[in-house]
């Protein structure tokens, strides 16, 4: 069963001096503890899906109530 606690990571989009940022990717794999997703967010940043990314800065991000993105993403990226 999936918690309001649990965690996915967010492939962001971003301009250069990062003050906008636009969700561009969710992973599908939800994660129960934050340490998991924060351990996955330096794969992701080398992942294809953000070598590729049209985004002059690419960042992550772990956001809380995974379940909400869960349907969402793609299969993996972290």
């Amino acid at each position: 069963m999936v918690t309001g606690l649990d965690y996915a990571l967010i492939l962001m989009g971003c301009s250069d001096d990062m003050t906008m940022c636009t969700n561009a990717v969710r992973d599908r794999n939800i994660r129960a503890m934050l340490r998991e997703c924060e351990k996955a967010q330096s794969d992701a940043l080398q992942s294809d899906i953000a070598l590729e990314s049209d985004y002059p800065v690419v960042a992550t991000r772990c956001m809380a109530g995974g379940e909400n993105f869960a349907e969402t993403g793609v299969a993996d990226i972290g």
